[in-house]
């Protein structure tokens, strides 16, 4: 999801090389990866915010544009409106998404698969 986002590899290189610290790597690397950390998290709230309620938000301000739409009262701006509202909304879809894909890879590379335990008992069995 962030790798979608414009920029964010150039912001991630300015964190980066901003950080100093000093000692050893074994220190250096667990310190400049906390910075990040705390950097990143700062920066999803900034840039994605609760993509839920801006879902429904842009939901709720298409449908009103679509009833005056019905009506035949659009003007050519609420039109404008109307593009842009559906352009974020794509926008912010594809966003949860990908969001929702990367945490069902997290799972399952967390859990495995529930059959592994038992192929694996299976074949240490049969040795």
């Amino acid at each position: 999801m962030w790798l979608e986002a414009e920029g964010f590899v150039d912001r991630v290189r300015m964190w980066w090389s901003s950080y100093s610290f000093s000692g050893t790597l074994s220190f250096v690397l667990p310190g400049k990866l906390k910075a990040l950390k705390t950097d990143l998290k700062k920066w999803n709230v900034e840039e994605f915010g609760n993509t839920e309620n801006k879902r429904k938000l842009l939901m709720q301000q298409l449908q009103s544009l679509e009833e005056r739409e019905l009506l035949g009262d659009l003007s050519s701006e609420e039109w404008e409106k109307k593009k842009v509202a559906v352009d974020d909304l794509e926008k912010i879809t594809l966003m949860e998404e990908i969001s929702w894909r990367q945490k069902s890879r997290v799972l399952l590379l967390k859990e495995g698969d529930k059959g592994t335990n038992f192929f694996h008992h299976m074949a240490n069995f049969h040795r």
